[in-house]
Order: structure tokens, then sequence, then C-alpha cells
């Protein structure tokens, strides 16, 4: 696994977690492609651009204002690609709304694309 690689999955984390909509836009722009994507078996089509994935973590937040996520594991990362689980859950670690499993697609040292997969 790269450094870099890692990191942006971190700062994945730390974006989702990040309740100040003005700050998550600026991480947002540092962290994908203009072009980034997100895909989960909970949507029909992806969230494409960082406005798209904006509102997605707005209205998650708002839907559960105190929830955070975390990085369970990295598995693995090797060319241009990183693979990680992850967990949502309430205040405290008290329960677990959902874990998963997502692929990050790397392009120029930021995330392109994440397949995401919701156990």
């Amino acid at each position: 696994m790269t450094d870099t690689s890692v990191d942006l999955v971190h700062r994945y984390i730390e974006v989702i977690n990040e309740r100040d909509a003005a700050r998550r836009r600026a991480l947002l722009a540092g962290l994908f492609t203009a072009d980034g994507s997100y895909i989960d078996q909970n949507l029909t089509a992806p969230l494409v651009g960082l406005e798209a994935i904006d509102q997605s973590m707005a209205e998650m937040q708002e839907l559960a204002p105190d929830d955070y996520f975390s990085i369970i594991s990295v598995l693995g990362s090797h060319n241009d690609m990183v693979l990680f689980t992850w967990r949502w859950a309430t205040p405290g670690g008290a329960m677990s709304r959902a874990t998963g499993t997502d692929t990050v697609l790397i392009r120029d040292g930021r995330i392109h694309r994440i397949l995401g997969f919701i156990n």
C-alpha cells in the first residue's frame, strides 16, 4: 500500500464526517477529480461531480446528524485502487447503522471513482 492511497481514504472519511458545509465542499474539491463519482447498490445511477457527492453527504448528515463514519481496515491497494472497509455508527459507537466495503479508483493523485458495497 502506498501512503498516498491510504491517506486519500482517510481524507474521504474525514470529508464524510465534516459538518461545516463550506469546509466539506473545500475538502471535496481537493480530494476528488472534478468528474469524480460515487455509486452503491442503493443508487439507481452514480453521483457524478462534486456538487452531487456533497449533496448526498449533506442529506445523510441531515438524516443522522450525530452519526459518524470510521475506517475498519484498509485491505490493500495496487494500480491506483484502494479497497477498504468502513462503519457508520451512532455517537460513541453504541450501534452500527451499516458497514461496507468500498473500492476507490485514483486518477492523478485524487479520488476519481468510489464503488460502494453496503453489507
